[in-house]
């Protein structure tokens, strides 16, 4: 029987945690401007108006876009050339040292006469961010892989031919996005595709060409009519092949489990129905897969797993729960010695997506989707995919669960990883979604012949970061290993099979819907159901779960993510004496931060003048998104810190102790994005004060938001959690709901079933 039988406490937000921001900073030149500067960036505009010359000839009312990019050490928002760019308004970016601005004629010429010309300061520093002025070329529009296939491959360019994907500039202005449309169907037209394309939508935001054409050279055409962003095709996908093999185990169902009212929903191939025990819990079932084409193996297993998992394998919780699913058959066979294959396209995919979502989202709001594209590995930018499933998250309010995808090349990767794997075991679409919990594995099983050990990343499973350098995969489970002679036997998660006899496999498939289990668990037992809240829990969870593997190397965090949380959802929802958890559901408004002043640092853990223990520190918020801005695609930012302060003359000095303080200045934006969490929707620190740190006046909590430098955020909201532990057993939980209480804030407990069991 655990411990912890006391509650999370939640933070009431009072007003006066919320303070002014001070002015900004002083204007940063980064060289001296020059007339020999200035004449460089005129020919750069001259080059882009020359560039575009037909163009504008054309149709003078039809804007064309540059490219701006910017040195490496301006990249911060503060540095973008924004005053300069007056006249040719930002309207997007690929890589962090790039910006996309409108461009026309009028429009070129006066931002020379303003290079030439500067009328304010700033202008002048802007001259000096800027590395280089370009026009969007043909050779950057097509992507790599449709390069790859109509180079090389004719068989390859039959079969997309019809799924070609194009991409449109947005000037975020309604007239100007209307004349670039206008136009492109005009330059179609002129190409003989008028009538071969027609527009794919979802939202407000997405928005896409699917087109028919007939020839490598009707591709290149394309990429030259001016404001067309990227030419694609649509992917296809279908059911992985599945690694599966017989148990000698027999299936026995636990009596003891506890029926849920909690829905899940699985989009996959769809649960077996000759499964007597799932069967029973499909409450609801969606067919877009003609029965010929069904192969229910793989979210039979994946079902499976989600309600039976921790008995098959041997994991000893309290009080185990039995979910209802709502059964989405979306992706056919691929396997041949099964049966008929086919597969599905992209777009076809995002349709049932939606339409799934419009019938049951209001009812089901956790959904599994074990797939992934083996050829989009992560590049830093967004997938479409990705993208939509923000979307979808967002429009529905639903948390979608994804895995992190298979790396299937041999030699398979090993732990520590053998060199020469380069990129090529990251993440891969749509496990970039930046909303979506992403999921990769770890070794549960290990023998002498075994290629990790157990609590190793499995050989399979793909790394971090994401787009952006944001922690991919959030977390980790586990989800099998290989041995050396590429056997599973013994080795693989134990699952169900169509039939209900017990099976072995291997996957991040299959690590997936363990952490749907744990999330589903936690949200169950939530009285007041809040998705934000529970997911912050779980990668808390398992940030704490994780201490030591995580404490070991910084890198290990592109194949842990935050972690693994534990089996028993216990560990999660409830404290112990020697420990206390503290959940913040706040709202941060633009141009202010939060400050928790004089948070009671628990007494028992100051001894000689020092102050110690262990502090776990979790935050997790919803930027604003917006897909036009590539690697900048989060648009808000939030920071926290948690430290020690002395007050001097009425003056505050303040260190932040979790995150320890780093000199950001000197490591520019850059560095900070791939090391610091900036822009990172979530943010998860660890640090075990054991050699202690000297008691200053106090301890204070402070959170910052940053918005991007082109939008208003009004208010975001976030949830922080943190957690204090004494490894003595000290009864540091009351030492500190007490001193709160005397410090003025109002705290709740983290309603849940299991308390009101307690009180009962």
């Amino acid at each position: 029987m655990s411990d912890k039988n006391l509650p999370i406490k939640i933070v009431m937000q009072k007003r006066t945690d919320i303070k002014k921001n001070q002015g900004g900073g002083n204007l940063k030149f980064f060289g001296e401007v020059t007339p020999q500067l200035q004449n460089q960036l005129i020919k750069k505009f001259q080059n882009v108006l020359d560039f575009y010359k037909d163009v504008f000839i054309e149709n003078e009312h039809v804007p064309a876009v540059g490219k701006i990019v910017v040195k490496s050490d301006a990249i911060a928002k503060s540095h973008k050339p924004i005053d300069l760019c007056r006249n040719c308004p930002i309207i997007g970016s690929e890589d962090l040292n790039e910006i996309y601005i409108k461009v026309t004629e009028p429009s070129i010429k006066s931002t020379m006469n303003l290079i030439n010309k500067p009328t304010s300061q700033k202008i002048k520093a802007n001259l000096t961010t800027i590395q280089d002025i370009q026009p969007i070329r043909i050779e950057e529009k097509i992507s790599k892989e449709l390069k790859r296939i109509y180079q090389v491959n004719t068989k390859e360019f039959d079969d997309i031919k019809t799924k070609i994907k194009v991409k449109i500039f947005d000037f975020n202005d309604e007239y100007d996005n209307e004349q670039i449309k206008n136009y492109i169907h005009f330059k179609l037209n002129s190409l003989g595709l008028a009538s071969n394309y027609n527009f794919v939508r979802y939202g407000d935001n997405i928005e896409y060409l699917k087109m028919s054409v007939n020839s490598t050279e009707d591709i290149i055409n394309i990429a030259r009519i001016n404001g067309v962003k990227s030419v694609d095709f649509f992917q296809q996908y279908s059911l992985p092949i599945n690694e599966q093999t017989s148990s000698v185990l027999n299936f026995i169902n636990d009596s003891n489990a506890v029926n849920s009212d909690t829905i899940i929903g699985i989009i996959d191939g769809g649960i077996s129905l000759d499964n007597p025990y799932l069967s029973p819990y499909v409450i609801k079932r969606e067919e877009y897969v003609e029965k010929e084409y069904q192969n229910p193996t793989h979210a039979t297993f994946i079902a499976s797993t989600i309600q039976y998992g921790n008995q098959l394998n041997g994991f000893k919780v309290d009080s185990p729960k039995k979910f209802k699913f709502v059964d989405v058959v979306a992706i056919p066979n691929s396997d041949k010695s099964f049966g008929l294959t086919d597969s599905i396209g992209e777009e076809e995919l995002m349709e049932i997506i939606e339409d799934v979502m419009n019938n049951y989202s209001k009812e089901v709001k956790i959904w599994n989707l074990s797939l992934g594209i083996e050829s989009l590995v992560c590049n830093g930018t967004m997938s479409d995919l990705g993208i939509f499933l923000d979307y979808i998250q967002d429009e529905y309010e639903v948390q979608i669960f994804v895995s992190s995808g298979n790396y299937t090349k041999k030699p398979y990767r090993n732990w520590p990883p053998q060199g020469g794997i380069g990129n090529q075991d990251r993440i891969i679409a749509p496990a970039d979604s930046v909303r979506a919990i992403t999921v990769g594995s770890l070794a549960l099983y290990e023998s002498n012949n075994s290629i990790v050990k157990r609590s190793e990343p499995s050989p399979f499973s793909r790394r971090g970061p994401g787009a952006n350098y944001i922690v991919k995969p959030d977390v980790v489970d586990f989800g099998g290993n290989i041995d050396q002679n590429s056997s599973i036997v013994n080795l693989g998660m134990k699952g169900l099979d169509i039939a209900g006899n017990v099976v072995e496999g291997i996957g991040t498939s299959y690590s997936n819907p363990r952490i749907v289990q744990k999330y589903a668990s936690v949200f169950d037992e939530m009285l007041e159901k809040d998705l934000l809240l529970a997911k912050a829990m779980v990668i808390h969870s398992a940030r704490m779960n994780s201490r030591s593997y995580l404490d070991e190397n910084q890198n290990n965090i592109k194949y842990f993510g935050f972690g693994m949380p534990p089996a028993d959802t216990n560990e999660i929802i409830n404290c112990s004496k020697s420990e206390i958890t503290l959940v913040f559901r706040q709202k941060i408004i633009q141009g202010s931060y939060l400050e928790l002043f004089d948070f009671p640092f628990p007494p028992s853990l100051i001894r000689s003048d020092k102050y110690y223990g262990e502090i776990g520190m979790t935050l997790v918020y919803s930027p604003v998104l917006d897909q036009r801005y590539g690697s900048e695609y989060c648009r808000t930012n939030i920071d926290v810190s948690f430290g020690t302060y002395v007050q001097d003359d009425g003056k505050i000095d303040f260190k932040g102790q979790v995150p320890l303080e780093s000199a950001w200045d000197e490591k520019f934006e850059k560095s900070r994005v791939e090391n610091g969490f900036k822009w990172s929707p979530v943010k998860s620190y660890y640090r075990n004060i054991s050699r202690g740190i000297k008691v200053k006046d106090g301890w204070k909590i402070r959170i910052d938001m940053t918005p991007r430098s082109d939008i208003i955020a009004h208010e975001q909201e976030f949830v922080l959690i943190i957690t204090i532990k004494d490894s003595f057993n000290h009864d540091i939980y009351s030492e500190v709901v007490t001193g709160l209480r005397e410090k003025g804030y109002i705290t709740n407990n983290l309603e849940t079933k299991q308390q009101v069991r307690f009180r009962q």
